[in-house]
């Protein structure tokens, strides 16, 4: 859905709730990684990692969301929870949104890894899933995004070469983001 980013969402939550997803398999969908050092020899509990979970993850001027559990109050998300992506056209945070909406799949808490994953549903430019994690390893702690998705909208699929240009400029722009957001939740670790 194409909107004035002034009007505000346009999209509900309880309508975004009864979307299904606009795949029914991922399987042959093409895989991307994207990663980032944030910082070596820390356990992942010892970092706050919250702000992972209250989705902030894009810098505001590229994409603002409204999150499920935020909406009802409740800290930090939950399986199933559904969220409001508004996506700036161009992207500083004014002018044109792009509205559509995911919902929570998977919450990741295993020792060396911590993260959630969403789906896309209906209306959304791309298909597929998107896993945004933590992991603790040999080379210490990284940050990773990885998606199994393929342009999902007609629109996308028309103009394929630059939404998925875009897709990576704003993964780029989201691994800058969380590395500052690990920084500034995470500034009294010792190192």
């Amino acid at each position: 859905m194409i909107t004035a980013c002034v009007l505000g969402p346009r999209l509900s939550l309880k309508a975004a709730r009864a979307l299904p997803a606009n795949f029914t398999s991922f399987d042959n969908f093409p895989e991307k990684t994207s990663s980032i050092v944030l910082r070596a020899n820390k356990s992942l509990t010892a970092c706050d990692l919250r702000f992972l979970f209250d989705y902030k993850i894009f810098p505001p001027n590229v994409l603002r969301s409204v999150p499920e559990w935020r909406a009802k109050g409740r800290p930090e998300m939950c399986l199933g929870d559904v969220i409001i992506q508004r996506v700036f056209v161009p992207p500083i945070g004014a002018g044109i949104c792009l509205e559509f909406a995911v919902r929570v799949r998977e919450l990741f808490t295993e020792a060396n890894r911590i993260g959630f994953s969403y789906e896309t549903l209906a209306g959304h430019p791309e298909q597929g899933i998107s896993e945004f994690y933590f992991t603790k390893d040999d080379d210490g702690l990284r940050f990773f995004i990885h998606t199994f998705s393929q342009p999902g909208h007609w629109t996308s699929r028309a103009f394929s070469r630059l939404a998925i240009s875009y897709q990576s400029w704003c993964t780029q722009r989201a691994l800058k983001y969380v590395r500052e957001q690990f920084a500034l939740h995470n500034r009294d670790l010792p190192s």
